[in-house]
């Protein structure tokens, strides 16, 4: 009606043959997602997500570190202000180069597949695509994700890496039986050239003698693993054997919520803390009080968790980079209780410090800064948990950069000492 000619049949209108190039065009093969691994155990770096870097374009070593547990990264990467604090803040830490989050919340793919998330109902595949999502975004788009999944949702951790950063080998247990992988993804080891990173999601202490036993369990796991050379342990990664190292071991930082207070100072209300008992929950009465007087009290400040604590940093001389560098101020906690909420109402402006960057002697002169985004906030600010420290957790971050240290040969790097 226009005044077109009609094309007929076998013959095409120039509109018709331009739309069947667009569409040729638009029906080409997508591109593989770079933010989707390979199935398998993930323990390989080189299958996990995100462009890969050439051996020659990576650096040797990381050296700046932020832990925080997340409480649920899935639940602040939907909440787009706690999204975006969170940006915030890496951003004005100059994007760190290893980011450690504990309690992800990811369950895995299978037993077997604890670096890949899971993908097997609709639910969980729309969950694994908005975490895609967002490792394509800026500024996470610069990193490479490492996973240890869990069967349940309330667990797992995750350590992400930037692409330039060269990562020798990933495990996810402490214990030495092939494949293994903590059923609670608890545990990301990371292998650099120079030093191994130990990201953990510490076993809670509970109110039960079986979360005690659990935890004793969890020590031991903890402590033969730093020995090194203990059996039933994942043995701990060497230097080459031309390599200058007293030990042969390359020196550890172990960080992420630790889920224990060293010391009275770690806490706001020590005695509050000291005395706690268990609650019972959905009409059921609370546990019996525990026999052993050294259980007594709330999880992760109880005398014989302190006590193993003590022991575990006295043996393996591990240094706390935050009280190293900042010392004995008090008021410095990671976690604070949950503002104004009645049924946790009772650690409403309690906090304790369960999150650390612990480090072999071997790298304690490389500390260079360590902090934690609630420092100089005063404990009444602190309470309300801000979405600048806390991204929406109940846990703040924890930031620490390393000194530069000096090359010693080709796959190796020997720390400054002095």
């Amino acid at each position: 009606r226009d005044g077109r000619r009609i094309a007929g049949p076998g013959r095409f209108h120039p509109a018709s043959r331009l739309s069947a190039s667009r569409m040729k065009r638009f029906f080409q093969p997508a591109a593989p997602d770079p933010s989707k691994r390979a199935k398998g155990s993930g323990d390989d770096p080189t299958a996990l997500g995100g462009s890969q870097v050439g051996d020659n374009d990576k650096r040797s070593d990381p050296r700046s570190f932020v832990t925080w547990n997340a409480n649920s990264l899935l639940g602040r990467l939907r909440k787009q202000p706690d999204k975006d604090a969170l940006f915030e803040y890496l951003r004005k830490k100059d994007l760190p180069d290893v980011i450690c989050v504990q309690e992800t919340w990811l369950p895995a793919a299978a037993p077997n597949r604890r670096g890949t998330l899971k993908d097997d109902t609709k639910a969980a595949r729309e969950d694994a695509a908005l975490i895609h999502l967002c490792l394509r975004q800026k500024p996470l788009s610069a990193y490479r994700p490492y996973w240890s999944c869990s069967d349940v949702k309330r667990a797992g951790c995750a350590v992400l890496v930037k692409k330039d950063v060269d990562v020798v080998s990933v495990r996810r247990s402490l214990t030495a039986s092939p494949g293994d992988a903590h059923d609670e993804g608890r545990v990301l080891l990371l292998e650099f050239r120079s030093f191994v990173l130990l990201n953990t999601y510490a076993q809670n202490n509970g109110w039960t003698r079986e979360s005690f036993a659990k935890r004793r369990r969890w020590d031991a796991e903890v402590d033969a693993f730093l020995a090194g050379d203990t059996a039933g342990a994942t043995p701990r990664p060497r230097f080459d054997s031309d390599s200058a190292s007293s030990r042969g071991f390359k020196p550890l930082i172990w960080t992420g919520d630790l889920n224990v207070c060293h010391r009275e100072i770690d806490v706001t209300h020590p005695r509050f803390f000291a005395t706690q008992k268990p609650d019972g929950r959905k009409g059921k009465p609370p546990p019996s009080p525990p026999a052993d007087p050294g259980d007594v009290g709330q999880p992760g400040f109880t005398p014989n968790e302190r006590a193993r604590f003590e022991r575990l940093v006295t043996a393996h001389a591990l240094v706390d980079a935050y009280r190293r560098c900042v010392g004995d101020v008090k008021d410095a906690m990671t976690w604070m209780g949950h503002p104004g909420v009645v049924a946790v109402g009772k650690y409403c402006g309690m906090g304790m410090r369960l999150d650390y960057f612990l480090v072999e002697n071997e790298l304690a002169d490389r500390v260079d800064v360590c902090e934690q985004a609630t420092d100089g906030m005063g404990l009444a600010a602190m309470a309300e948990r801000p979405a600048s420290a806390f991204f929406g957790s109940d846990h703040c971050a924890v930031y620490l950069r390393l000194k530069d240290g000096k090359s010693d040969g080709e796959g190796a790097t020997t720390p400054t000492m002095t």
